[in-house]
């Protein structure tokens, strides 16, 4: 970056999807880089993973320094042809790295916990439901529980405290909560399909290269 800044945001700005091809003393096989980046925040890395595999396609290593020494090269290295299996092979490490990837997002949608306040009025709202008639009341709460059960900004948090802290259930409890919703226009982020969630990361290809 220091020696040729020229040279390193011309790299730094190539597109996605890269593939080639070198010759390599140290062992044949095939180098891919895999990121899965928050579509709604392209400026931030994602989570990213370096695979080393082995002429049969089998990954060998995800060792960083192995890896960069494997594809060690200057401006000088010639080019190969890149083989028609290597896509194929690609295409199976990502389709592996897709895996790992939504296993990751199922942990943090686990640990995205709610709120005390959350818990407290979900649990009351569903003891309200059992207990009225009503189909249209029924159809109310069911959209007061998906609209709650999300992420809430902190103002609104506090005040699902206090209607904990005050030990508000039932129709009193429905009253206020469907005055939060109608104060904070909570009917807007299901209208506009926005309620806050968790960003389904995408998989892609940075880049990948045939050892030969």
């Amino acid at each position: 970056q220091k020696e040729d800044a020229g040279e390193f945001e011309r790299i730094a700005n190539l597109p996605h999807g890269i593939r080639t091809a070198k010759f390599s003393m140290q062992q044949n096989g095939t180098y891919v880089f895999c990121e899965a980046s928050d579509p709604n925040r392209p400026d931030i890395k994602g989570y990213q993973q370096l695979f080393l595999l082995d002429d049969e396609g089998n990954i060998v290593s995800r060792d960083i320094p192995r890896i960069l020494g494997a594809i060690k090269a200057d401006s000088t290295t010639p080019s190969l042809t890149v083989r028609k299996e290597h896509n194929s092979a690609v295409m199976r490490v990502k389709c592996q790295f897709a895996e790992e990837v939504k296993h990751r997002q199922a942990e943090r949608e686990f640990n995205q916990r709610l709120t005390q306040g959350q818990r407290y009025i979900l649990r009351e709202l569903r003891i309200f439901f059992k207990l009225i008639t009503d189909e249209e009341v029924k159809g109310q709460v069911n959209i007061l529980e998906k609209t709650f059960r999300s992420s809430m900004i902190q103002v609104i948090n506090r005040e699902l405290n206090i209607l904990r802290r005050n030990g508000f259930i039932g129709q009193e409890l429905f009253n206020q909560l469907v005055q939060i919703y109608r104060q904070h226009n909570m009917h807007e982020w299901l209208n506009n399909n926005s309620l806050p969630t968790l960003s389904v990361p995408i998989p892609i290809i940075i880049c990948s290269e045939a050892l030969e």
